[in-house]
């Protein structure tokens, strides 16, 4: 349809009052939020009036996850209140997070089947998000520890104020990788090594055109032929597999819900703990090398020459 070369001042005085009234009304623009910060908290008046309100707290940080084209993508935070799902999951009184990857539409979701989230800008510069099911927490498996969803399958709608970069400040906070080289440690036996008797972790320099810089490697374990190895059919074998570390957690990853390995840079070594990382076996065994008596598994890892890394490159 060809567009009217001409309006009358009429019709053009209608449609500033009608985008004026649009604008006090806070209409939803269906467009994914431009990069910055937003917060909500909500106080124990509305938590009391809203007992199904599982949520004390948000906090929301939009980013693009790359430097030349936007590739939206955020990070949320939620206090949760000891009522509602918050209770119902018994989780009240934590703080949960959750990335999400998302599409120039607003429609911004969690990986393995987390769900989703739809959120829209707001003409006097909010932001809505709704809903239906949104796991949160727990980023080492898939799942969550609760629900931004009151009930899950029953639209949940919060609308959060802008903010300066600064009330963001930790979820924006780019912590640093170890720079690139072969990182290990051998063990004299399995005690020492926690379940281990050798650890490799080999990275590369980081990719560019990230806002958070990602670095990809491999790690390789080596079991012994005892304990959970032997329970797990993986006696005295070696297992390797690829990983990606993000400065966006400080973490590296393998596949969705198999856990992370966070990584701290450490004079010529590094800091690696894990609550949970699984490594696969030839015929798809698996292993957690993180040590079922502890909360989480540390291990201290040292520059190494290139050639101990051998074969993982």
């Amino acid at each position: 349809m060809k567009k009217a070369q001409a309006r009358s001042t009429t019709c053009i005085e209608r449609a500033l009052a009608t985008g004026v009234a649009l604008m006090l009304a806070g209409t939803a623009i269906a467009q994914a939020p431009q990069q910055g910060c937003f917060v909500r908290s909500y106080d124990a008046a509305h938590l009391q009036a809203h007992p199904e309100h599982g949520v004390a707290a948000l906090r929301l940080w939009f980013y693009s996850e790359t430097n030349d084209r936007p590739s939206p993508a955020a990070i949320i935070e939620a206090q949760m209140a000891d009522q509602g799902q918050g209770a119902r999951d018994g989780v009240g009184g934590q703080t949960l997070t959750q990335d999400a990857l998302c599409e120039a539409s607003g429609d911004c979701f969690v990986e393995c089947d987390g769900g989703h989230f739809e959120a829209q800008s707001l003409a006097d510069g909010r932001v809505q998000i709704e809903t239906s099911s949104f796991a949160i927490g727990d980023a080492d498996s898939c799942g969550g520890s609760s629900d931004l969803a009151e009930q899950s399958g029953t639209p949940t709608t919060y609308v959060l104020n802008p903010a300066p970069t600064a009330a963001c400040e930790t979820l924006a906070q780019i912590h640093p990788l170890p720079g690139p080289g072969c990182y290990g440690i051998d063990y004299s036996d399995r005690g020492h090594g926690q379940g281990l008797l050798a650890l490799r972790l080999l990275l590369r320099a980081p990719q560019p055109g990230f806002t958070y810089p990602v670095a990809e490697g491999s790690i390789a374990v080596r079991l012994p032929d005892a304990a959970r190895a032997r329970e797990a059919g993986l006696a005295g074998v070696r297992v390797s597999l690829p990983v990606v570390c993000s400065a966006r957690d400080g973490a590296c990853h393998s596949s969705p819900g198999d856990g992370s390995l966070a990584v701290v840079p450490m004079g010529q070594g590094l800091a690696l703990s894990t609550a949970r990382f699984l490594v696969y076996g030839p015929d798809s065994e698996t292993f957690d090398i993180a040590d079922p008596t502890q909360e989480r598994t540390r291990h201290q890892l040292r520059l190494m020459p290139d050639d101990a890394c051998r074969g993982m490159e």
